[in-house]
Order: C-alpha cells, then structure tokens, then sequence
C-alpha cells in the first residue's frame, strides 16, 4: 500500500467570508493549493523546498516504485501552476544509476541552480551513499560545472557496518559550497551523525577535516546500539554548521534531541556545550528512558537562537503492542551557547499534542519563524483511520515564548484535508515565506490510497511587524 501513513478537523477549501490567519489562500492555484499531478511519488518526512527569490516554489522528493525510485522536482509559479519554463512541463527526475534514489533536500544558488541532496541505494544491500545533483534554472543536469561533466555526485562513508550512508539535509554556504548531513553507519558505534562539505564544483572540499567529511557521535551513557542520525542542518551568523537529530540513548526504543556544532575547519565547537555537543530528553511518559525524541525540522532565529521541531513520544512504554508509541509535536529552544532557553515553553521544551484520534500520531515536520518571532510548525497527524480523511497536514503557530498563539487557529493548531481521497492522507514536510506569503509543502494521496502526488499551499497571513505587534 502506497497510502502515506508516516509516523497522517477537515478544512473547508471553499473561501470563508472573513478568511482567518491559517486558511488557504483562494488566490493561489486551485482553492488555495495545487498537485504536481502524478501517481507514483513516494511519501517520507524528509523532502527538500524552497521559495526562489522571484517568488516561484521548488520542491523535491521521490518518485517510482519499489526498485527504480528516482528524484523527483517540482517548479511552481508564484500563484501556483507548473512553471513549464522548468523541463518544459514543471517537473523533472535524476537518475544516479541505482536501483533507488531518494531525494530529501535542496537549496537554490544565488544564480538559480537548484541543488539537490539525498541517498542513492543498491537494491537487495543495506548500503547507501550520498547523492548530490546541480540543476540548471531550466531544470537540466548542469553537466558544465557540476560533478565532472556530469551534473551529480556520489560520496560514500562507509565507515562499516552495512556501510549505509544517508543525507537527509543540505545547505549553502554564501560562497555556493555545499553543506549535506545525514547519517554514517560505522562498525562499532551503529551510526553517527555525517557531515559532508563540497566544493562549488561538486567536488569534496578538503579544507573541510581534511577529507570533505565528517562524523559526530553522542554515544550516550547506556546506549549499546548507539545510532545517531542526523535530520536537519543550519548555518549561523559565523559559519558554523549546526546540526540536528536525535542521538540513541540506550535503552530499547529510546532517544533524545541532539544538536552539534561545528566550526568551519570541521572540528567540533568547544564553545557549544563544552564539547560541541548537546541533547535534549523529554521523556514525558515515563517510559523508563524507552521514550523516543527527536529533532526533525530547525531554525535559527535573529539572536542566534536555535530552535527544534520535532516529536517527543509520551507513552508510558513506548514500543509495546499494547502501548505503541504516541508521538506529540515537539518544539526547544537552545540559548547560542547550547543550553536550554528558560525563556521557552517549560526549561526550553515545549510539547502539543494534536491526538485526532485517541494517543494519536503527531509530528512537527518543518519549522518557521515570522519577522516578529512567532514560530509556525508544519506537520502531520493520524486520525481515526476513516473518512473523510485519516491522516491530516498541519499547521501549528506559536508565541516567541513558546506557548500556542491562540488567535490562530483553535488554540494555536489547524488541520488540512485537500480531499483528494477518500479516505485521505496528508502531510507538511516544508514551509517558507513567499515575499509576506506563507507557502507549504507536502505529499497526500491521490486519486485513491495507492498513489501519492506532492502538493504545495499558500496560506493567508496577517502583515506582522516586529516585538509582536499587529
């Protein structure tokens, strides 16, 4: 089954009278939102989406099936149709030569190249490799400039174990080298964080530890399995990498919050945290450590800030078949030098839960921050398995401290169904701002629970100015 499912109150898409902060934007392709206008794509909580300066959205993901999965990209206008300046109608695929190619990330050069991160995988193995494309404006492979002629490039680890290296985010430098993160299997320590850093042309930049690469691991106290994994990246004001995920902390089913920093020679910052690294546990259900948090989408904000959404498990035994997982969305806040902000939520962390369905499944995908310091999360929630739909997008809105906006919403929370299907599922994994616009990404099911197609969405939005006036 195709049906999304990730970790999935419906929205009326006909115009309100009054429209309120949060309700798709009738101006924008069809009743506030458009489809890529495909069967095949292939549903993840990483994919890559970004807002060019002319206002047109780029999206990637991953389209095929099982055993021939390629890139997927997606150009839109800024009102919402398939830009057919890009690959003639809009989208286009990469194809590394694999068996399966998925595509988790990308980010637009100065110049309009687009490029593209995520893993290229051998069929019937465990091993992945990195996978890096360039694309020209047009949506061609820049075989001019990028990977010998080429247009993409392939960088393994493999440091042992399976040897299964996957990126899940990518960033630029304001010189256009390029930043990709993700995860490291390694022979005795089951995966670290892994950072790779490449020149402009594709190639691995070895100012960059050397090597072009990079690993970091927690190895926290307890942990046997000890996998860590990457999940977002950001630059700060300095250059330095900062790096998000979660990190195993040793007990069945468990982990934490967990973010590095690295200066720009690739060596750990001694200054964040004393060692370079941090992490963060909810354990909200007393699971005895069991509970698993993580960090999925980050943001850096104007005071160099770092912050996190994600999900913090709050079942009383996670993992058990009589008391599965019940992930709720989780957003912190760590002070520049990697402590928790006191100033958010309670000690830095704060956790809501949408529970569409009793102890439902809640994720905060990706994360935004107004000019004034309000937060918006976009994400995921499961309901009840039945019509009208049983997955919904969501959108979250908080206050810069870290409590639900109520002017947004019903208390700082709104749930989307594009009724597509029936029933349907639905997700946000990408949100940015189009000039004072707020634009989304995402996948649902199309036509019918089998087949996926990626959407994008516009919001309205009250102009906000600064200190959270309005």
């Amino acid at each position: 089954m195709r049906r999304i499912t990730l970790i999935g109150l419906a929205l009326v898409l006909g115009a309100p009278v009054h429209a309120a902060e949060g309700d798709l934007d009738p101006t924008f392709g069809t009743s506030g939102f458009r489809i890529s206008g495909i069967l095949d794509g292939f549903a993840a909580i990483k994919a890559g989406m970004a807002v060019q300066p002319d206002g047109k959205i780029v999206i990637c993901s991953t389209e095929g099936d099982t055993g021939t999965y390629d890139f997927y990209v997606a150009r839109f206008t800024p009102d919402g149709n398939l830009d057919t300046s890009f690959s003639f109608d809009g989208r286009t695929t990469v194809d590394f030569g694999g068996n399966e190619d998925f595509c988790a990330g990308l980010a637009v050069q100065t110049d309009g190249k687009i490029v593209l991160a995520g893993y290229t995988h051998v069929a019937a193995s465990a091993n992945n490799d990195f996978a890096i494309a360039r694309l020209n404006a047009d949506g061609t492979l820049d075989t001019a400039g990028f990977g010998a002629g080429t247009g993409k490039t392939v960088v393994t680890f493999d440091l042992g174990g399976d040897n299964a290296d996957t990126a899940t985010a990518v960033t630029l430098r304001p010189d256009g080298r390029i930043i990709v993160v993700g995860s490291a299997s390694t022979a005795a320590n089951g995966t670290d964080f892994a950072i790779l850093q490449l020149n402009t042309d594709g190639t691995r930049d070895t100012g960059f530890n050397l090597t072009g690469r990079a690993t970091v691991a927690f190895d926290l106290v307890g942990s046997t399995t000890r996998n860590d994994a990457a999940q977002a990246v950001a630059l700060d004001d300095t250059g330095r990498i900062v790096v998000a995920g979660s990190a195993d902390h040793g007990t069945p089913g468990g982990a934490d919050m967990a973010v590095a920093r690295l200066l720009t020679t690739g060596a750990l910052d001694p200054n964040f945290n004393a060692d370079g690294r941090a992490t963060l546990a909810f354990d909200l259900g007393g699971a005895g450590g069991a509970n698993n948090d993580q960090a999925l989408g980050m943001y850096i904000d104007r005071q160099e800030r770092i912050v996190l959404a994600g999900a913090a498990d709050s079942s009383t035994n996670s993992g058990t078949v009589s008391n599965p997982a019940n992930p709720d969305v989780a957003v912190a806040r760590l002070l520049p030098d990697g402590s928790p902000d006191a100033g958010f939520g309670l000690g830095g962390k704060t956790v809501i839960a949408y529970d569409l369905a009793p102890n439902g499944v809640d994720y905060g995908l990706a994360i935004l921050e107004q000019g004034n310091g309000r937060l918006y999360i976009a994400g995921t929630s499961i309901g009840l398995q039945a019509p009208p739909a049983y997955e919904y997008a969501t959108l979250m809105r908080l206050r810069p401290n870290g409590t639900p906006d109520s002017s947004f919403g019903a208390v700082g929370k709104r749930q989307y169904d594009f009724q597509q299907s029936t029933p349907a599922g639905q997700l946000f994994n990408g949100i940015a701002l189009q000039g004072s616009k707020i634009v989304l990404g995402g996948a649902l099911n199309s036509v019918d629970n089998d087949h996926i197609d990626f959407v994008v969405a516009r919001v309205t939005d009250d102009v906000i100015f600064a200190d959270d006036f309005e």
